[in-house]
């Protein structure tokens, strides 16, 4: 091994190892914030709590797909690195302010579907204008591979969201108050992002096709986290109160298995963007696949102190099936690996696979499997591991259109 080969697998291994951490405390927050309310809400309410966290994550792609826009131009280089940085924070400021707006426009239909208070929808929805905004700020230090200001911005970001929606759903007992706390914990994590990476980062206009791209990445994106995130809005349609709630204890598993292998993906996606080797995205699938393996093994033996952890000791009924939740999120992080290497590539045909993923869950769930929990969370798991599979072969066959120059796919 050369000392360039040793230097990089160093760079990368403490990069995992830093921005690992970075995402467990803030990923680990935000389950805190599930568990918290698990605990101090009753089962209604916790199921609506469960549908606006699903509705949340959904349109929270938004703010993932800004950062991966920032991560991939910074990545690729350019004559102007600071003006393609203000591009990009004016850019998010556009967009978050757009999405504000929207959330006081859906409030009411939403609350109405879901049955969820209409303050809560509209304050959730508004915090994701903030989440957006910082999260151009976390993709600037991805694609700079700064991962120590990546790592406290990740942090400042998710662990404000967390504690503010912790504050707000004790001291006020409802859904309305996790809203309003999480709106507060959004604001001051995004300024704390901005001020730590680029600090009067602007620019005069958006160029370059950057509005373009973004678009197709929240497309992309978008219509990945519906599917992983349909099956708790499936569940708070189809089944009972009680099994809506549980349902929303075993999404908790699952997005821990979807979200903690993230690690993986912010620090290799740089290398997807700027390499035509598919060394990356190699070594990104193998990690992830072991992660979720790891993740399920431990929910299939230790089922019941896994539901005791994430929901408490009224919702053991379901802790021989909580490996399937295990199971459907690690396939969902797979996937993820497999779609972003795509977005690296600029390949704008792997996303139709997504599409038929998703279309298929909601016909089979709202036909026929929507009778019991485990109807549900089978489907999704079949469904899930069919699409990863497909996913690996797609990106074997994409595997020659690496480095697509940005002008191409304008």
């Amino acid at each position: 091994m050369t000392p360039v080969d040793q230097e990089s697998r160093s760079a990368l291994a403490k990069g995992l190892i830093l921005v690992g951490v970075a995402t467990l405390v803030g990923n680990g927050a935000a389950f805190l914030l599930s568990m918290v309310a698990a605990r101090v809400l009753g089962p209604a309410d916790f199921g609506a709590f469960g549908a606006l966290i699903g509705i949340l994550l959904i349109l929270a792609t938004i703010g993932i797909s800004t950062q991966a826009l920032a991560a991939r131009r910074v990545a690729t280089g350019s004559s102007d690195q600071a003006d393609v940085e203000g591009q990009l924070i004016r850019l998010a400021t556009v967009v978050g302010a757009g999405i504000v707006v929207l959330g006081v426009v859906m409030a009411w239909p939403l609350g109405q579907v879901f049955s969820i208070p209409w303050l809560a929808v509209a304050t959730g929805i508004a915090s994701l204008g903030f989440v957006i905004f910082g999260s151009a700020a976390m993709g600037i230090a991805q694609g700079r591979e700064e991962h120590v200001r990546f790592s406290v911005s990740f942090i400042a970001l998710n662990g404000s969201r967390a504690l503010g929606g912790i504050i707000g759903v004790i001291a006020l007992s409802s859904v309305v108050g996790a809203g309003i706390g999480v709106l507060v914990g959004c604001i001051i994590g995004a300024l704390i992002a901005y001020r730590r990476v680029c600090p009067g980062a602007w620019a005069p206009a958006i160029r370059d096709g950057m509005a373009a791209e973004l678009g197709h990445i929240v497309h992309a994106l978008m219509v990945l986290f519906t599917l992983t995130n349909i099956d708790v809005l499936l569940a708070r349609l189809f089944l009972s109160e009680t099994g809506s709630s549980e349902y929303s204890v075993g999404v908790l598993l699952a997005k821990i298995a979807f979200f903690l292998p993230n690690a993986v993906v912010i620090v290799l996606f740089p290398k997807m963007s700027g390499q035509q080797s598919r060394r990356p995205v190699l070594v990104a699938t193998g990690l992830t696949a072991v992660v979720g393996l790891i993740i399920t093994l431990f929910a299939f033996f230790f089922g019941p102190l896994v539901v005791r952890i994430l929901g408490g000791v009224q919702y053991e009924s379901m802790a021989d099936n909580m490996w399937l939740f295990a199971l459907e999120g690690s396939a969902f992080a797979l996937v993820q690996v497999l779609l972003y290497s795509r977005l690296a590539a600029q390949d704008r045909k792997a996303v139709i696979a997504v599409w038929v993923a998703l279309a298929s869950l909601v016909a089979i769930v709202a036909i026929w499997r929507n009778g019991s929990l485990v109807e549900i969370v089978t489907t999704v798991v079949g469904v899930s591991l069919v699409l990863a599979v497909v996913g690996l072969f797609l990106d074997n066959r994409g595997s020659s259109k690496y480095e697509i120059p940005i002008e191409s796919a304008e």
